[in-house]
């Protein structure tokens, strides 16, 4: 009886856990065919992982609500990250870095809680992530960083996924019409043809260069702003000999070769002042990787580089340039546009807010107008803006992809906003925007409490990059503004938009030159890459005041590749043979 008694028990336990199965199956099967609206409670992404949805259809349904930024996770699920902290992040109504206004609205729309594992100033973020692989211990889920050697070691350590079939799947339209917007998009984080993080931009050409010229200059002595380098020499005299508006010190063309906090990291290519057009028109753009016949070359050490350098030295001579350029940064080149002693200068395309608008208060009538980049032979180059700025990495045993990429999709409906949006007027009121009673944008400093940037407090910054300029110039064109942000971009600054057409041209026609290396620090930069620097600009500086011949440029070319410049070549070309297949 004993032995009959626990068989009976035993068999009624297991009906009981069958009847059990069969009601949360028909209850799942339920759900599925009809999902509710996010309000409604819809059911978990993580849930439909642990309990596979009962049919192809729920499953697909689940990552179409995820596309569609429409899915909230119930019950919430965690992103786990770290982050690196800067004097610029700020704070308001008692919030902090774990619980703010961006953190509420993943919590509270998404079902999605972002939990930081730690934060450390950025200096101290690269050493602190290392201690962490050297120790072996648990990884954040994700991590969003712009050093390329940094990702590369993560990638390296076999911890981070490919997000390929990830991206296919869950990514929105809008993120994939964004990432395929250029081919060298994905080059920074594609490794043997697989994505393995989700690559960060900044806005594309916002420093490359046009031409400023002081207009009222040119319209006192009759001229027309230059179109080649021999025109450009002859306005250059003009300015010098005549000077216009009985101006004293006048510095036909700014150039900061004093960029680089003294170090003279880069005096060709700085954001304000720059010269690379003077080499472009010659046929290089220094100090970056340019591609021919099939391999890259570094632009500082091929010949047309010493005609550039000549030219420089001979505008030098002339008192085309500066004699103190050497020590003009870009924001000392500002002050002197200010006060209205430039007369060209080859800057990005909102210059015409500043430092123009600062020259049009100091000196009565004068303004500078934008014109694209003179050429020589009908060609010119230029350098093109690095827009790529590393990547977001996912870890392989990360569980909830589809609540990382919901959020994404979300944050990407904030490019170019279409109205009635949620992000149509800027990520949260009250932090960097509010409105006033007649629904006019409220000045920054107006917002009560103050401004607070909270991109800041974002695991990733959603950027189209190319759609800031290319609205700016189809604007500058006459197309009518339809979106809330081309709307806003049409009010902008006149000349600014003009520039932007400038620049825009330019892409079109190829004048502007992408660095040809995107990859990670190679061995020979990390050991040699200081050196290389140091003597290529001591060199050419030295060439520019004419302390040096100019033909002492072919004893840099041979001593830059004896001491790494060879040996770096080589690894750039590998990399770049890598990106090939």
């Amino acid at each position: 009886m004993k032995s009959m008694s626990k068989r009976m028990f035993h068999l009624v336990i297991a009906a009981v856990m069958i009847l059990t199965l069969l009601a949360a199956c028909s209850g799942n099967k339920e759900n599925g065919a009809d999902a509710p609206k996010p309000s409604e409670g819809s059911p978990s992404a993580s849930e439909a992982a642990s309990n596979p949805p009962s049919s192809p259809d729920e499953s697909d349904s689940i990552a179409e609500q995820i596309r569609e930024g429409t899915y909230k996770f119930d019950p919430p699920v965690t992103i786990t990250t770290v982050k690196a902290t800067d004097s610029t992040m700020k704070f308001k109504n008692g919030e902090t870095m774990e619980n703010n206004v961006h953190t509420k609205w993943a919590h509270d729309e998404l079902g999605i809680d972002i939990k930081f594992l730690w934060q450390v100033p950025g200096d101290q973020f690269n050493t602190k992530l290392r201690l962490m692989l050297t120790a072996k211990e648990s990884m954040p889920d994700v991590i969003n960083t712009e050093d390329m050697t940094l990702l590369d070691e993560l990638i390296q350590s076999g911890i981070y996924r490919d997000i390929t079939a990830d991206f296919e799947k869950y990514a929105s339209p809008k993120m994939k019409e964004t990432f395929a917007s250029n081919p060298l998009n994905w080059s920074q984080v594609t490794y043997g043809g697989k994505k393995m993080a989700l690559p960060s931009f900044t806005n594309a050409g916002n420093d490359n260069p046009v031409m400023w010229v002081r207009q009222d200059w040119l319209d006192e002595l009759g001229l027309q702003a230059p179109a080649t380098l021999e025109e450009m020499e002859t306005v250059m005299q003009a300015f010098l000999d005549k000077k216009p508006g009985g101006t004293n010190n006048i510095i036909p063309l700014g150039a900061s070769l004093g960029s680089g906090a003294g170090t003279y990291y880069n005096p060709f290519t700085s954001w304000l002042g720059e010269t690379s057009p003077v080499f472009g028109m010659l046929g290089t753009v220094p100090y970056q990787w340019l591609l021919r016949d099939g391999k890259l070359v570094h632009g500082s050490t091929v010949p047309e580089m010493k005609a550039g350098l000549a030219k420089l030295n001979e505008w030098y001579d002339k008192g085309y340039i500066s004699k103190e350029a050497g020590l003009h940064d870009e924001n000392k080149l500002a002050e002197l546009i200010a006060k209205g002693q430039v007369g060209i200068v080859f800057a990005p395309s909102w210059m015409g807010g500043w430092p123009t608008g600062d020259l049009e208060k100091n000196v009565p009538g004068a303004t500078m107008n934008p014109y694209p980049l003179p050429t020589q032979d009908g060609k010119v180059q230029a350098r093109d803006t690095n827009y790529l700025r590393g990547g977001l990495l996912v870890k392989q045993d990360f569980e909830h992809v589809d609540a990382l990429f919901l959020y994404l999709n979300r944050l990407f409906g904030r490019v170019n906003a279409e109205e009635g949006s949620e992000f149509v007027n800027g990520m949260y009121k009250g932090y960097d925007y509010d409105l006033n009673p007649d629904g006019t944008f409220m000045k920054a400093d107006e917002i009560p409490g103050g401004h607070v940037d909270p991109n800041k407090y974002l695991l990733y910054n959603p950027t189209n990059p190319f759609l800031g300029m290319k609205m700016q110039a189809r604007i500058s064109r006459g197309e009518a503004p339809v979106t809330p942000a081309e709307k806003k971009a049409a009010q902008g600054n006149p000349k600014n938009l003009k520039a932007a057409e400038f620049v825009d041209d330019g892409w079109n026609a190829g004048i502007y030159v992408l660095n040809g290396y995107t990859g990670k620090n190679t061995q020979t930069m990390q050991d040699k890459g200081g050196v290389l620097v140091k003597l290529e600009a001591d060199t050419f500086i030295s060439i520019v005041y004419g302390k040096k011949p100019v033909e002492e440029f072919d004893s840099f070319v041979k001593e830059w590749n004896s001491l790494g410049g060879a040996k770096e070549t080589e690894e750039v070309n590998a990399w770049y043979q890598s990106t090939l297949k």
